[in-house]
């Protein structure tokens, strides 16, 4: 069966098809040739090649026109399959294409879920058949065990093997609620409480910004989420540096310096190279390109 299946596709070629299945139900090389809209020896040539392709008489010639032979048949039966084969897998493909249906997991941060759940939301709306699954985690990016199609991450240098776009780059910022810092504008640098993320072993821009802006005898809350940090400052607790996506966000918020960019980070939309082809992927990434980046475009 494989040395019979290499043979045809080396000599009957698909466009030879539609040739020989309207001579069979036109009956006649001249009336095939009007509804095939070509020349009646064209028509010929198609029928002679796959004849001697075949190794088979497809059509018995006569005065009045062509009849099929049981060899010809044969062809036209299991053409007709073949053809309609072909047009259901093209309605199907078509139509998923059109729907995007399906599952779509995407990995992110608690901090970029909080920023960006406005933009998930408009992407739900616009492929409603698409189930939409977001894992919000700091653990190490897991694509390679295909636990999410989608990685939309801060990171300064994304791994080499994943398909990657960069959407804009990241800022850091010391952040107070205003009346905290209304308060605490006539005290003393050591009279400043800083929130801050417990990462001794793996230093975050954030935690070597505020090493650097805080007095070392100030006293400190040790918080292990990025949402925790963004929390106490909201409540007043104390000053903290977070992405500037995050601080811009709370209305009762102020910034004490100016942004900070010089930790290279940026936000990248990753994916495995398996999965950047399927069309619920590509559909994300069409979206992100444009929603998601214009999103931090306005955050200094």
């Amino acid at each position: 069966m494989k040395a019979q299946r290499s043979r045809l596709d080396q000599n009957l070629e698909w466009s030879d098809i539609p040739y020989i299945l309207t001579v069979c139900e036109a009956g006649s090389l001249a009336g095939a040739a009007r509804l095939l809209g070509v020349n009646h020896s064209t028509v010929f040539r198609r029928v002679e090649s796959v004849e001697t392709k075949l190794g088979v008489r497809l059509f018995e010639r006569r005065r009045r026109g062509y009849v099929m032979t049981p060899a010809g048949e044969l062809f036209y039966e299991r053409a007709l399959v073949l053809c309609e084969g072909m047009d259901g897998i093209e309605r199907e493909l078509s139509g998923k294409d059109l729907r995007l249906e399906g599952p779509l997991t995407i990995t992110t941060t608690d901090s970029l879920l909080h920023c960006l759940a406005p933009a998930f939301a408009a992407f739900q709306a616009r492929h409603p058949d698409i189930e939409l699954r977001l894992l919000s985690d700091v653990r190490a990016l897991d694509l390679m065990q295909r636990d999410a199609d989608i990685a939309l991450r801060p990171t300064p240098d994304p791994p080499e093997h994943w398909v990657g776009r960069r959407l804009a780059p990241l800022s850091f910022a010391a952040y107070a609620h205003r009346d905290y810092w209304r308060d605490a504008c006539g005290l003393s640098p050591e009279s400043l409480r800083w929130v801050m993320l417990g990462d001794d072993l793996q230093p975050s821009p954030m935690s070597r910004l505020a090493s650097r802006c805080r007095s070392e005898k100030a006293n400190v809350i040790i918080v292990n989420t990025m949402m925790s940090v963004f929390d106490m400052v909201g409540v007043g607790a104390g000053v903290a540096v977070m992405p500037c996506y995050l601080g811009e966000r709370h209305p009762e918020l102020v910034r004490i310096h100016e942004p900070d960019a010089s930790a290279g980070w940026h936000l990248w939309l990753l994916a495995h190279p398996d999965v950047r082809r399927s069309a619920r992927v590509n559909a994300f990434y069409e979206f992100a390109a444009t929603r998601i980046a214009d999103t931090f475009a306005t955050i200094a």
